[in-house]
């Protein structure tokens, strides 16, 4: 090779090193691990590497994959942008000092996004706990989402979303549990065994919103149990609503439906507006 065209090939063969050396691309996994001990760094696949965040995990994890907590630590606030299921075991969640939300889910309409056994705690400091923008459907199963200044829950989607919310208790919260369509926007689904105590207020049902509340309870919420306006539906069977200052509020516009098997009594006031009796069938 000649002297004067040296320098050229030898440029080409270091701009060529990178490329060699560069590390493949890890794989997103279907199950993911973390861990009060974890690190965050790897891909969280394996219970023996367990990492320390939902974020990060989150990262790590292939849309419809599972993330699993292997004991009790606080996790981290997480922003959820695909379909994903969190489980936790007693004691494993959130504890949240900032004026921030826990759980945020920013996903797409077709996305299944699925929590359980979770304790999400705002320390009284804490904005919400979980606050779902968009999303095709969601279930929250066994969890206690507690001490938040606003919501506990609150689903405002912009597109149509469904939900389930069973065997939860939400509690010491602003808000205990808000739904309302953002836009065009819907929300439908399920409390099914909620336990919503001690907040500001309990429940509210707003536009472009459908609850039914089964075998679930609004008790001593200082202001109100359920509220329902801006043309929202609540449908109440087999439920309590009592020591509320107001226990279900129904604003002209909006509709409220009663099985007739529930209990509200013992509020300041039981219900303000129409409240329908449809029976049992």
């Amino acid at each position: 090779m000649s002297k004067s065209l040296w320098p050229l090939a030898a440029a080409r063969a270091l701009l060529a090193l990178p490329c060699l050396a560069a590390a493949p691309a890890l794989a997103a996994a279907p199950v993911t691990f973390v861990s009060g001990k974890g690190t965050d760094a790897g891909t969280c696949a394996s219970p023996a590497n367990p990492c320390r965040s939902f974020e990060f995990a989150l990262g790590q994890t292939s849309p419809s994959g599972e993330i699993k907590a292997l004991g009790p630590a606080d996790y981290g606030s997480v922003t959820i942008t695909k379909s994903v299921s969190i489980t936790g075991v007693e004691g494993a969640g959130i504890d949240l000092d900032t004026a921030t939300d826990a759980i945020t889910i920013n996903a797409r309409a077709d996305d299944t996004i699925n929590l359980s056994h979770l304790t999400l705690d705002g320390l009284k400091t804490a904005r919400s706990g979980i606050v779902l923008n968009s999303g095709g459907s969601l279930t929250i199963t066994d969890c206690v989402v507690r001490n938040f200044e606003g919501a506990g829950v609150q689903l405002s989607p912009a597109a149509n979303t469904a939900f389930l919310i069973q065997t939860t208790v939400v509690s010491d919260n602003g808000v205990g549990i808000g739904f309302s369509g953002q836009g065009t926007g819907s929300v439908q689904g399920t409390l099914d065994h909620v336990f919503v105590t001690e907040n500001g207020d309990g429940v509210f049902v707003g536009a472009r919103a459908t609850v039914l509340a089964v075998n679930s309870t609004a008790a001593d919420n200082a202001s109100v149990g359920f509220v329902v306006f801006s043309g929202g539906i609540l449908r109440l069977a087999h439920s309590a609503v009592t020591e509320n200052l107001q226990g279900v509020i129904v604003v002209a516009g909006s509709m409220a439906e009663s099985a007739g098997n529930n209990v509200i009594r013992g509020n300041g006031t039981d219900v303000d507006g129409t409240l329908t009796n449809v029976g049992t069938q």
